[in-house]
């Protein structure tokens, strides 16, 4: 574990998008904030994006805890890239490096002293492993898309190292990054933001890239730091046959279809990117004939019109798709 403290080269502070039904949780991913170790007192952002739980009833105890510390955003709901975009823009002046939390994660007592650790000898991107919602095994280990003995050990630290890996391709074509496990210097890259324009996910991933790209040097934590929750796990409630399913897997082809187009990538990247485009539309598919077979009636326009909006292509290549995945059940 290492053992820096918040110093006069710069100010960490903790951004908290916060949208529950679920009263208790956000007090929880608080309370993990607070208990950080190895560090000074550093502000925590809490942006209640019109929670159907108030974050200020959630944190009345902890506001008078913890005094001026928990700073209370209030917006009209944004979004998960609204809320953090709003963190961002309400951070204290002087603000040298941000890390991010959902309000349904809890961080590991060492995470925030690694990530400035890292962040205070140079680093710009900072990111650890972690446990996925209901997972014994860490993100890492299940991913199985890095090995850690490949990145040396930063001086003096037992458990972080110097990523020496290429980021975008890892992104793209096996990434391992969590939110909630990222912290950056924020000094160096303050117009930094999350893309508008995603229901579900898309957004983190192409913060992730932006920030590779602007990143002189990368480090991660080799150890789990966070254990990720339920309360808005986008999986969570998108299960089997729901439109949410579907929902999720247009955002899926959105951001991936946004790689395409604006970023400057490889064409074994773009091969992995068309090709997993090719596996969500046929994801589709089977969704839809299974939504349509369960409800008797089509999913919502919204949720049709979205896939068709993000996805030209769809309306060609749903007619082969849905044959493939006829043949696949007939064959089981």
């Amino acid at each position: 574990m290492s053992t820096d403290r918040v110093g006069p080269d710069g100010r960490i502070a903790v951004v908290i998008p916060y949208f529950q039904r679920n009263p208790g949780i956000l007090a929880r991913t608080v309370r993990s904030v607070l208990a950080q170790t190895g560090v000074g007192a550093f502000p925590i952002v809490v942006v209640d994006d019109a929670s159907p739980v108030p974050a200020r009833e959630e944190l009345k105890g902890l506001m008078h805890e913890a005094g001026d510390r928990i700073v209370l955003v209030e917006q009209p709901n944004a979004g998960a890239a609204g809320a953090r975009n709003k963190g961002l823009d309400s951070l204290p002046t002087g603000t040298q490096f941000v890390a991010f939390v959902d309000s349904d994660d809890e961080w590991n007592p060492a995470h925030l002293s690694n990530a400035l650790f890292a962040l205070n000898r140079g680093f710009d991107f900072y990111f650890a492993d972690f446990y996925q919602l209901g997972q014994s095994v860490t993100a890492f280990a299940r991913a199985g898309k890095i090995n850690v003995a490949d990145h040396p050990l930063v001086e003096e630290s037992t458990e972080v190292r110097e990523y020496r890996g290429d980021m975008v391709d890892q992104i793209i074509t096996g990434n391992i990054l969590g939110t909630s496990v990222t912290a950056y210097a924020y000094g160096r890259m303050p117009d930094l933001r999350f893309r508008l324009g995603f229901r579900h996910t898309g957004e983190e991933y192409l913060f992730w890239m932006d920030l590779a790209l602007r990143s002189r040097r990368i480090a991660f934590g080799d150890r789990p730091e966070c254990r990720y929750g339920s309360g808005v796990n986008i999986f969570s409630e998108a299960s089997w046959g729901q439109e949410k399913f579907l929902s999720v897997i247009v955002d899926d082809i959105k951001y991936r279809r946004r790689i395409l187009e604006e970023y400057s990538i490889s064409r074994a990247q773009r091969r992995a990117l068309k090709s997993r485009i090719r596996e969500l539309r046929r994801s589709f598919t089977a969704g839809l004939l299974h939504h349509v077979r369960t409800h008797r009636r089509l999913p919502s326009q919204a949720v049709l019109r979205g896939c068709l909006s993000v996805d030209p292509w769809y309306s060609l290549a749903m007619w082969p798709a849905a044959l493939e995945v006829l043949l696949d059940k007939r064959r089981a």
